[in-house]
Formats: C-alpha cells, structure tokens, sequence
C-alpha cells in the first residue's frame, strides 16, 4: 500500500516525462543510498535516484529565483534534493549521477521541481566512484545485527570524502554509509580491549583505519555519525572488526557538521 508521505507531486513532471507528475518515493530497506521515484500513471516509469551529497558532498544547487518561487523554500532544512543515477547491471562501480538535473523537492510540501543546470560545469555522467582498487574488508564477527555476514566491500565515493560505503559482498541489498571519524573528530580515540587488540593485531596506530556508521536525513547538513560502535579496521590485513563503547562517554548520534 502506498503511504501518503511518499507521494512526490512534480507539477511540470521530468525532463522527458512531462506527463507524469505524481511519483511514489520508495526506499528500499538496507538499500540507502539509492532510491526509486516511481510513477503513479505508469509504474513503469521509475527513475534510480541517490541523496545528491552521498554522490558528492559539496554538491549545491544554485536555484533560480523563478524555482526557489515555485518550490515555495524558506529555509535549506525544507530540501531535499536528489541525483538521477545510472547503474550498470555489469559494473554497479561504473555508477554515474546526472548533476546537470537534480531533484529538488520541499519535504513540507511534497512538492518536487527538476532543475536544468549548465552540463558544462555540472556533469550529465559524474562517476560516483572513485576508481582504485576494491578494498573487501572481512569482519570475522560480523556487524551489530548482521552476524551471518562477514565480508564486506568498502567504496569511497569519488570526491565525497569522507563519506564511504560498506556493501555486504554476501548480500549486496544490505549497505551502510559511513565516514571516516579523523575528518570529523581528529581527538577521537577508540579504547580497544587487550582482546580486541589482539584479535585486530594491529602494531601502529597508522595501521587503523577508523570509521563510524552514519545517519543521513533529508537535511544531509543534519547527518549524525554512531561513535559509540565504531568499526576498526587493520588496513594491512583488512581484517576489522565492530566495537561497543558505552553510549555515556560515545554519543550515538555525533553531529558531522556541528552548529548547522
């Protein structure tokens, strides 16, 4: 059943769809970032999309005056905005996003309006991956709730540092965005239990690499990072591991950009 608080209404419609004006957001569970714009008039016309800072962390929409009116935006909180993404069935790495044509949709009003941008300084086909080589990481006692899965592979999207992404290699509909906590929290430190330690085997604390879950909501700006499960990581064996800190000292919803 559709839910009321998913509906998109796009009074122009799409570039190339200007029929189809009522969409359903849909989410899939474990799925983030992506996302799916489906249409009401023909489910068959569903657009892939992505929360545009997960595709490129400064990515700013310079709105016209005539779209600001139309979309009715008071304040930056009241937007969300989304990129178009093409992902090959073959390569999912190959992923690029359409930054010349952002989604920008007022979360009171439900009400969404594409944005033409120059394609000569916002690029139609952005690579949201870097290209280097795979890094899979192996998690022998997996992650907080999926204990089952212990490989995961860890893309870093090309210029969003210090966002990345952890994909399940066993099952890929299970991902999670994380960052990586020097960038937000250079005093950060992880008091490892002589076990966990030992079972990292890490000898240098260059060798750790150190990252925290995060939660991005519709104001990206608003984005939390979980400190008090972070995930070490050895980044010489690639082994890493999920660690429980006490929530008193560890905030679980640690603001990325403070003050905003």
């Amino acid at each position: 059943m559709v839910q009321d608080d998913t509906l998109i209404t796009f009074p122009q419609g799409l570039i190339g769809f200007a029929q189809h004006t009522s969409f359903t957001l849909l989410e899939p569970q474990g799925g983030y970032p992506l996302k799916f714009l489906q249409s009401r008039r023909d489910p068959g016309v569903t657009f892939t999309c992505m929360d545009a800072a997960c595709a490129k962390m400064d990515y700013e929409v310079p709105l016209a005056p005539d779209d600001a009116l139309a979309l009715d935006l008071h304040a930056p909180e009241d937007a969300m905005v989304l990129v178009i993404v093409t992902v090959p069935g073959s390569d999912p790495r190959q992923t690029t996003a359409n930054l010349a044509g952002p989604l920008v949709i007022n979360v009171r009003t439900r009400t969404g309006r594409q944005v033409v941008l120059d394609a000569s300084v916002y690029p139609l086909q952005y690579k949201v991956f870097a290209r280097r080589g795979e890094a899979v990481l192996h998690f022998p006692a997996g992650l907080i709730g999926y204990p089952e899965l212990k490989a995961y592979r860890l893309f870093e999207p090309k210029d969003g540092y210090p966002l990345k992404f952890l994909q399940s290699a066993e099952r890929e509909d299970i991902s999670f965005t994380c960052i990586d906590v020097q960038a937000i929290k250079p005093d950060y430190v992880v008091p490892l239990s002589e076990a966990e330690a030992q079972d990292l085997a890490i000898q240098e604390p260059s060798d750790a690499l150190i990252l925290a879950l995060v939660v991005i909501p519709r104001d990206p700006l608003r984005m939390t990072a979980n400190l008090a499960g972070p995930v070490v990581v050895n980044i010489k064996t690639l082994k890493a591991r999920q660690i429980v800190l006490s929530t008193d000292l560890f905030p679980l919803a640690y603001p990325v950009f403070p003050g905003k």
